[in-house]
């Protein structure tokens, strides 16, 4: 089983404006949270500092990275109790990538210790808010009976609300669900649907599945030109070997989010 992490990235340019300085110098929250945004990319290090800062006076955004720098030991020695101590702060908040990663944290007993049921609850929260890496998480408790009851219809449905978000790890899922006819009917013409969007996406997993779904099913649904595409995802899937199960890209694999 493998957990979505978030992690939202700021553009922005690696040199803070002279007034943003001045005013993060003079302790407004907000300009200290800029301030780091723009060391960040450049200078994790040092801009550590300047989240810390701006969490302190209750900067909700600058408290979720903080703590995801702090989980992961970016720029900073690891600390994952302090980690579950802003993410707590900000969840609270409803900050959704902080109640994501809050899950994450108590799901893999990092900082605190192992609870999945309170991972599902943090789950559930940020799910509610439309979070498509949550919505996922969220499902594969469900689907394992991990924290929650076994529930794999409940599952299915968080799974299609992420996959319908365009994100890739919930299209492979549902289309995996799909597939057997776990949590729903079984539905080969709609699994090769989500598992092409996937594929298409980049996820090795999907071609492979979508290579095996065309090998074992012939669907009236195919349209001309069916053998030629069957071959090309056949030769993808042949080029790009799973290389183990994967969610979703993260700043460190199952990590948390931001």
């Amino acid at each position: 089983m493998s957990t979505t992490a978030m992690f939202t990235t700021t553009s922005t340019t690696a040199t803070p404006t002279l007034w943003t300085r001045m005013k993060a110098g003079l302790g407004d929250s907000e300009a200290q949270y800029r301030m780091a945004e723009k060391l960040r990319t450049a200078d994790v290090a040092a801009s550590v500092q300047w989240y810390r800062r701006a969490a302190r006076q209750g900067h909700v955004a600058a408290q979720t990275m903080l703590a995801f720098l702090l989980a992961n030991g970016i720029g900073v020695p690891p600390d994952p109790r302090r980690a579950v101590s802003w993410y707590r702060r900000a969840a609270a908040k409803g900050d959704v990538g902080a109640q994501n990663n809050l899950g994450y944290m108590h799901e893999h007993g990092a900082g605190v210790p192992c609870d999945p049921a309170k991972a599902a609850l943090w789950y559930r929260l940020a799910a509610l808010q439309q979070s498509a890496p949550a919505q996922v998480n969220l499902a594969l408790l469900l689907l394992d009976g991990r924290g929650v009851d076994r529930d794999e219809v409940e599952a299915v449905r968080w799974l299609r609300a992420a996959a319908e978000q365009g994100h890739p790890a919930a299209q492979f899922r549902l289309g995996l669900c799909l597939r057997e006819g776990v949590g729903a009917s079984r539905d080969p013409a709609e699994a090769a649907l989500w598992l092409q969007a996937a594929a298409a996406a980049g996820d090795r997993e999907a071609l492979v599945a979508l290579a095996e779904l065309r090998q074992t099913v012939v669907p009236a649904w195919a349209g001309d030109g069916e053998d030629e595409e069957e071959a090309e995802w056949q030769h993808q899937a042949e080029q790009h070997p799973m290389q183990g199960a994967v969610m979703m890209p993260s700043p460190a694999s199952r990590t948390n989010v931001v």
